[in-house]
């Protein structure tokens, strides 16, 4: 079964009404870096960018893979092992989302929550990216 260790977070700029996830995946057994992503989502909120992250990172590591997943969103910590308690709880798609791929994937996946801009290096990479990501939509928008 192969291992990684996953970073993720989400961010969202209210002048232009868009959100942006990133992830770094690193492998468990040596920490080396396998992958680091980062994209923009219209019209979403930093929160929901930050559960698409993890998404994101699932679907790029194998099937039968076990992964540890850090994150400075607690809610995601908290709630994502469960399903949702009734249909018009916040996210609850996303939840739904991750509950169905953590199954046809047959991935092992568990939580750290990190404390946000604390000098954790790949938390702060994974803000790095996302902040990045916000500020070429905003410089695109400027250009038109």
């Amino acid at each position: 079964m192969q291992e990684f260790i996953i970073y993720t977070d989400g961010g969202y700029s209210t002048s232009s009404n868009v959100g942006s996830a990133a992830y770094v995946i690193l492998a468990a057994a040596d920490g080396s870096l396998v992958k680091k992503d980062s994209f923009i989502l219209r019209n979403e909120t930093s929160q929901r960018a930050e559960i698409k992250a993890i998404l994101a990172a699932l679907y790029t590591i194998p099937d039968g893979s076990r992964a540890l997943i850090h994150t400075d969103y607690l809610f995601a910590v908290l709630s994502l092992h469960r399903p949702p308690r009734r249909k018009n709880q916040p996210d609850a798609d996303l939840l739904l989302r991750f509950k169905k791929l953590v199954r046809q994937k047959q991935l092992r996946v568990d939580f750290k929550w990190v404390r946000s801009h604390d000098g954790d290096p790949w938390n702060e990479l994974c803000d790095t990216l996302c902040t990045e990501a916000l500020a070429e939509v905003e410089a695109h928008q400027a250009y038109r």
